[in-house]
């Protein structure tokens, strides 16, 4: 679809209310900001939404201001056991050095983003990320050396990983944020290491890695978990995500072809790297979308979701209109691919995440 930046909000359906529920205390939002929206007062969960997200946009941009001001300025290998053994000695030789290196990027790009976020110092511990990652990486390593097919790294490594993100994300979510961005500069280091046959049989080991660490599965299942078989939105749920790799392709390139061009501090939006990460992006929006769904909250998108993407996406120059842009589109793709009874439990949550996303709380 052409002038998708054009489509106005207003157009889009009128969101479902949803169900009273305790509101979320943290950073600059009170006791009146809530997450989930009184159904009798008929609230509507975008317009509390939008407020919330300007008001957290607002008070970030004011700490960035008041800190600017103090501051001054090959498939063949795979074949042979003695090849696969060299590139996983030469993984494993550049894993210590290659999280080192990370971490030293991470600390450029958002060194500064720990007062302006008012996030607490002592929860980013540099040697404790750097060997949660490694511990990681080397299991997935492993696991290409004794030939583990990749889809079963998820078990190997599987309810580590979900270990790892709660504990990063349970006091604060936006350290989350400093520990995937040390995962994929370690993840993008070791790929380097490698030739171009090696990379392509190594790279499927660090996605399982990346997916477990970026999709919050762990809560996902939890709030599963206290849905009945039959529950609407368990359903719901289950039919978006037999579908969430294609919606994201699709998004990615409807959202590409609009932005012919567009870089950000990665590459080119049509480079494969950027393409990747790009497709990983709207798969992660659309696991926050069905936690909500579960969880019939708005919460995991306050306290995860928009902290943490607006903390990463202006350092690493990724533009809101087009985020703004993607969010739209999948809107419409996912409109387009579920039926009525399953769309009718995500329009509220869909319509809240691209209102928070929207110009109105951005263009000052």
């Amino acid at each position: 679809m052409t002038g998708i930046s054009q489509v106005s909000l207003k157009a889009l359906p009128a969101s479902e209310e949803i169900q009273q529920g305790e509101s979320l205390a943290t950073r600059t939002i009170t006791e009146s900001d809530t997450q989930k929206i009184p159904e009798a007062q008929g609230v509507n969960v975008s317009s509390l939404a939008v407020s919330w997200a300007k008001k957290y946009y607002n008070t970030v941009e004011a700490r960035e201001n008041q800190g600017l001001r103090q501051i001054p300025h090959s498939p063949e290998s795979s074949n042979f056991d003695g090849t696969r053994a060299k590139i996983v000695d030469k993984l494993m030789d550049t894993l210590k050095v290659a999280s080192e290196i990370a971490w030293g990027k991470v600390e450029a790009i958002l060194g500064g983003q720990i007062e302006q976020h008012a996030i607490d110092r002592s929860l980013i511990n540099h040697e404790e990320i750097a060997t949660d990652t490694r511990t990681l990486y080397r299991k997935a390593i492993d696991a290409y050396g004794d030939r583990e097919p990749a889809f079963r790294l998820s078990v190997v490594v599987g309810k580590e990983l979900v270990k790892l993100r709660q504990k990063y994300s349970e006091k604060d979510s936006l350290v989350l944020g400093f520990v995937t961005l040390e995962f994929q500069y370690t993840s993008k280091i070791l790929l380097g290491c490698l030739a171009e046959s090696e990379r392509s049989e190594f790279a499927p080991y660090l996605k399982v890695v990346d997916d477990y660490l970026h999709i919050p599965y762990g809560q996902i299942n939890q709030a599963a978990a206290n849905h009945p078989p039959n529950s609407r939105a368990l359903l719901a749920v289950q039919h978006l995500l037999q579908h969430t790799t294609q919606i994201a392709s699709a998004v990615y390139d409807r959202a590409s072809s609009q932005h012919p061009g567009y870089r950000s501090s990665s590459g080119y939006l049509s480079d494969r790297e950027v393409k990747i990460s790009s497709i990983r992006d709207v798969e992660i929006f659309q696991s926050y979308l069905c936690w909500c769904v579960l969880e019939e909250s708005i919460r995991p998108l306050q306290q995860e979701l928009f902290p943490i993407c607006v903390m990463l996406y202006p350092k690493l120059h990724v533009s809101w209109e087009l985020v703004q842009d993607m969010l739209l589109i999948l809107f419409w793709e996912i409109s387009d691919r579920l039926p009525a009874e399953d769309l009718i439990v995500f329009l509220p949550y869909l319509r809240t995440v691209t209102e928070m996303f929207s110009s109105d709380v951005f263009d000052n």
